[in-house]
């Protein structure tokens, strides 16, 4: 099961239905007006990664480029080694 977004034809409303993979692509029946012409939506989301601009603000990455980053030292930076 996924969550898609769907927008309805009739009320132009935006809703969200929990659904199987096999029947994302169906018409879904809407919670505001129970118009059927709902059509699935391509949804955005946000994705938050380490880049170029986190690793010089971020003092716990600093320290591990500094050090090698557990590369080539034979340490893998887990906290394993003394």
């Amino acid at each position: 099961m996924a969550l898609y977004e769907y927008k309805c034809a009739d009320c132009e409303s935006k809703f969200d239905l929990m659904r199987s993979m096999s029947s994302a692509d169906e018409p879904a029946e809407c919670p505001e007006c129970g118009g059927a012409e709902s059509r699935r939506m391509i949804s955005s989301f946000a994705s938050v990664t380490p880049g170029a601009s986190a690793l010089s603000t971020n003092p716990v990455m600093e320290s591990r480029i500094a050090s090698g980053g557990g590369r080539g030292g034979g340490c893998c930076g887990g906290g394993c080694c003394g």
